[in-house]
């Protein structure tokens, strides 16, 4: 219910800033392709994901060449980690034992985000205006799910694996992600003030996304035992952003 409560907030108040002269409402749906960029050395990424992003757009014409374009849109974007771990396990006498090695995660993050952006465009040639466009974008999460796999290392169950799907990452990832936003297109003028819109956009992202912090990790990527046999802590920053390709269909009115 909160959730719900707060998309329809956030979209009241793009539609009530439409209601102004001099602008353009539209709207766009993107497939997009995502990936994991870590900058730290716990996590590697193991693939992209392809996604899709939806939504509003709003062009407020600053003058013919110059337009403030803003929105909102429901982002659903993914890709795929190995980090280190620890899940437990039944051992020989029956009693559950921690087990050291790492997972792979399949991750999959949605967003409401609201795009910033000054768009720079040409006078029309023929029937088409071309333009570039850049600003920054500010998304809020509200889901993020996985399927993992876990790989055991220990001697007692080396080469063991565990699955589990849907699981909720969400107090993994981080609620705000901030992102420089770029991107390039042409509007086809159909007829009046009706457009259709093409291009391509990079979404990269430059806030942390991981809340929480994960295991050390050996040369091999595994979870690092304690010394004295004690529970392995996270201790080790999830520095990591994600970033994404999108292109872009659109209609503005």
């Amino acid at each position: 219910m909160k959730k719900t409560t707060l998309l329809i907030a956030l979209f009241s108040v793009v539609i009530g800033s439409f209601a102004q002269r001099d602008f353009q409402l539209g709207l766009h749906f993107s497939p997009n392709i995502g990936w994991l960029k870590p900058t730290g050395d716990n996590i590697e990424a193991d693939g992209a994901k392809i996604g899709y992003t939806f939504g509003v757009i709003g062009d407020f014409n600053i003058s013919d060449n110059y337009i403030f374009s803003t929105g909102i849109q429901l982002v659903n974007t993914g890709f795929t980690l190995i980090k280190p771990d620890v899940q437990t396990y039944v051992n020989g006498a029956g009693l559950e034992e921690p087990g050291h090695g790492k997972t792979t995660s399949e991750i999959r993050l949605n967003y409401v985000e609201i795009p910033l952006t000054l768009k720079l465009r040409t006078n029309e040639i023929g029937y088409m205006k071309y333009f570039g466009q850049v600003g920054f974008g500010l998304g809020v999460n509200y889901r993020a799910m996985a399927d993992e796999e876990f790989s055991y290392t220990t001697v007692t169950t080396q080469g063991a694996t565990l699955s589990n799907e849907e699981v909720d990452y969400n107090d993994e990832i981080n609620l705000f992600r901030a992102s420089l936003i770029i991107g390039a297109g042409a509007e086809y003028n159909h007829s009046g003030n009706t457009s259709l819109v093409l291009g391509v956009t990079y979404n990269n992202g430059f806030s942390n996304i991981f809340s929480k912090d994960v295991y050390r990790a050996d040369g091999n990527g595994n979870a690092i035992r304690p010394l004295d046999g004690s529970q392995a802590k996270r201790t080790e920053a999830a520095k990591s952003i994600n970033d994404m390709i999108l292109l872009n269909v659109g209609i503005l009115f």
